[in-house]
């Protein structure tokens, strides 16, 4: 009898553990204003997915994988010089760049990101 109630708890700990790894799926971003056909567009998630494409027009599309369900955050940019970083001047980013807040649902999710150029904003 023992061993019959181990099974079902051994059935029942598996189960639990293939929907807590299922919960995770693909986000496409699809980013828009981009500069220049300079560099690379480069995406980073909160939860550790990143993604780079070079920059070849005024949009680009990066897929991030496995992107865990709930909220998180996306940090987007265009890497106008290819030096892999955020250039700021007065800690205001000089590339265009946006922060989005999400939240991930189990379903495969594409979302638009348009890039602002915060130069413009700091000034008012």
């Amino acid at each position: 009898m023992k061993t019959i109630g181990f099974k079902w708890v051994a059935l029942f700990v598996a189960c639990v553990c293939a929907v807590s790894v299922s919960a995770q799926s693909d986000l496409t971003v699809k980013v828009k204003n981009i500069r220049s056909a300079k560099g690379k567009v480069m995406i980073a998630a909160d939860k550790g997915q990143y993604a780079m494409v070079d920059a070849t027009g005024d949009t680009a599309t990066l897929v991030l994988k496995e992107v865990p369900e709930g909220k998180c955050k996306l940090y987007v940019y265009h890497d106008e010089n290819g030096n892999y970083q955020l250039d700021r001047v007065d800690g205001v980013p000089t590339e265009n760049c946006a922060i989005v807040d999400l939240d991930m649902t189990v379903e495969a999710k594409t979302i638009d990101v348009e890039l602002a150029d915060l130069r413009n904003k700091a000034k008012k």
